[in-house]
Parts: C-alpha cells; structure tokens; sequence
C-alpha cells in the first residue's frame, strides 16, 4: 500500500569506522559496526530504496571513504537516477578521489569544518594536521569544480570562531550549513553544549550574515535543530518556513547495520525495525511507522510547546533537540519563539514594538525581492 509521503531523501551511515575522534560526534564514530550490511546487502538496499521513490541518499560516517565499496555503491546510486550528497571529514583522500568523485556528479560534497584557527580544529577532531588536510581536501575540491559545502558544528569551545570562518568561506562558492552540538555522542561535555543565548546568538549570526552578504558571496543557513518562528528573524534554514519534523515525512535515517530511524540523530525508541527484515518499501508505508511525525496531534506536545500559537505547523520543534534536552517528543525548549518570549518579553509585548517588528519584516521582505531578481 502506498502512503502520500515521498521520500526525498535518505542520510545512511555507510559505516562507523573513522580515523578520527571528534568531540562532539553523534554516531560514537571510530570502530566499525561488527555487523554492518555486507556490500550486497548494501546494493539490494539501494534498488529497494529506488523502487520505494527515493529521490536522493547522503553517504555519511563515522567516515565514509574508509569502507572499500564506497565507490561501488555510490555509483549504483546514481546509475539508479538518485541524487548522491557525501559528508567527509577531508581527511581521506588521494589526487584519485576527486576525479572519481567528479564523475559521480554530486549533489553536493560536504566537509566537517569546526574552527578557523587550526590548532582549534584539530584540538575538536582530537588529531594532528587534521585542519590542514580538510583544508586541502576543500581547495582541491573547488579546483576540481566539484560543488563544495561546509558543515559546522557549534558548541562552546567554537561558538567564536564563526566569524572567522565567515571570512574563511566568503565569496569561495562554498555552501555554509551551521548546526549545534548535542551531547548523545561518545565523550561530548554536557557543559560545553550552547545555553539558550549562545544558541540565540548563532541564530542572529546567521540572520546578520544572510542580511550583509548575498547568497552568491554566502550561501549560508541554520541546520535542522536551529531556528522557528521567531518574532525578529527570518527563517534560517533552507526551506521558506519550519513546518515540523521531517523524519518519516519527507527523510529516513539508515544505520550501518540496517537499523531504520525516521532521523539518525533520534535515539533507539524512535527505530522501525531493521532492513535486513523489513523491505525498506514496507517499512516506509506502513501505516503504523513513524507514529511521532506521521500521527502528531496537540495532545502529543510537551510542556514547552503545548500551548504555543505554533504549535500546529510546528509540531513541537526540532525531536532530536527536544529528546536531547527534555527527554520526550515535541518539547523543544530551543526554539527562538520560545527563547524570545523568555528574554524579551516586556520589549516585544508593547504596541511600538510590535509596529517595529511589522516594519521591519516589510522591509526584509522586499529587501530579499530585491537580492532575488
């Protein structure tokens, strides 16, 4: 039986094997799986997500590059007329791979990138002449005119070094994709992770940077766990407006070992069963699957978000962050409307304000008119 969700995109850890032991890591990345899907199992589910709609599949880590069919099954994808996106973290690479990558036309090749200041990077990815590698890996990239994009992950030892990284990236045709440390992985300090201002504060980054410089010059936006409805600032994200979680929607999460998630970022209460014994297709049209995203009501929300006007596009923020930092669904605290409310209340509850805030959203909207044309 068909649903009406299309899939559009599937994030696959392709392994957990990596050469590197970074701070913040989600995945607990280093040693590989001891069971992770064989190079057929890996192929049979590549044809089973094409026969199931699948648009496009990101190839990530742990490191990708590392798993010898690397090649062999991110060429089956696009033979299979599905969009390829690979995140690296640059380190893994000879003057071979950006010619084979080339020919896999890419939609885009992501590379971590923490810190401007390379003894900061390597510091964060717990390996010498790591920066320097990345570095080389995104220039030769960019010579090779593959299309390039950067993937920051903030907390409090890199929270500063945005700007300069700004700088870093500006006018290099480099794609800027900024997201927020949680604390699932391995050894991440919960004390480390941004409080509600710093984490407001990328926000405006954001938001600034988008305001100074074109997307030409800077093509920049705030990941999944950042952003809604604020009452100051556009959308920062890649899509006009937030409209919910999308795992199970409109993305699916695929572990090494064949474990499905609606998002790989949510924790094991969120798995639907593995691929090694459910056709993906099955899985992803199952009528019960993904209860959370698919069958959401307002009596699912949590205390944060239950009695938000938003609350019916919003579906309770970012589940990943809402899981991370109240331990349910649809509960995120991290939310600009919410953070504004907190810190801004008497401001943003007098009549002037309000008739500023309605100016100002004006002139932003005509002034993004303008840039677009």
């Amino acid at each position: 039986m068909q649903n009406n969700y299309t899939l559009a995109n599937v994030v696959w850890e392709f392994t957990l094997d990596c050469n590197l032991n970074c701070l913040h890591c989600g995945s607990s990345a280093g040693a590989k799986r001891c069971d992770e899907l064989t190079t057929a199992e890996a192929e049979r589910l590549c044809h089973d997500l094409k026969k199931t709609g699948c648009r496009g599949i990101t190839l990530m880590g742990g490191e990708p590059l590392l798993r010898k069919d690397f090649w062999r099954i991110a060429s089956l994808i696009r033979a299979l007329g599905m969009e390829l996106t690979v995140i690296t973290n640059g380190t893994v690479h000879d003057r071979e791979t950006f010619s084979k990558l080339k020919a896999l036309e890419p939609r885009t090749v992501a590379v971590s990138l923490d810190a401007a200041e390379p003894e900061l990077h390597d510091q964060i990815r717990d390996r010498r002449g790591v920066y320097e590698k990345t570095s080389e890996f995104i220039g030769t990239a960019l010579e090779e005119g593959l299309p390039v994009s950067v993937i920051t992950t903030v907390h409090k030892m890199n929270l500063k070094e945005l700007p300069a990284l700004r700088t870093l990236l500006l006018d290099r045709n480099i794609a800027w994709q900024i997201q927020v440390a949680g604390s699932e992985g391995r050894r991440f300090p919960p004390e480390l992770l941004l409080d509600e201002e710093e984490f407001y504060a990328v926000g405006m980054f954001i938001a600034a940077t988008r305001k100074e410089y074109s997307v030409k010059r800077m093509p920049v936006m705030g990941a999944h766990d950042l952003g809604f409805n604020s009452m100051l600032l556009h959308n920062i994200s890649l899509s006009p407006e937030w409209t919910g979680c999308q795992a199970g929607i409109s993305v699916l999460g695929i572990q090494s070992d064949g474990a499905i998630k609606g998002c790989l970022s949510m924790n094991d209460s969120t798995l639907e069963g593995n691929v090694r014994e459910r056709d993906i297709g099955e899985v992803w049209n199952d009528e019960s699957a993904f209860p959370y995203s698919r069958r959401f009501t307002a009596d699912d929300a949590g205390e944060h978000c239950a009695s938000c006007d938003h609350l019916h596009k919003c579906k309770g923020g970012c589940n990943e962050m809402s899981l991370m930092k109240t331990g349910r669904l649809h509960n995120d605290p991290y939310c600009f409307h919410a953070i504004e409310k907190r810190l801004f209340s008497d401001e943003l509850s007098s009549p002037l304000t309000r008739i500023r805030l309605g100016m100002k959203r004006r002139l932003d909207a005509i002034t993004a008119r303008r840039r677009s044309r």
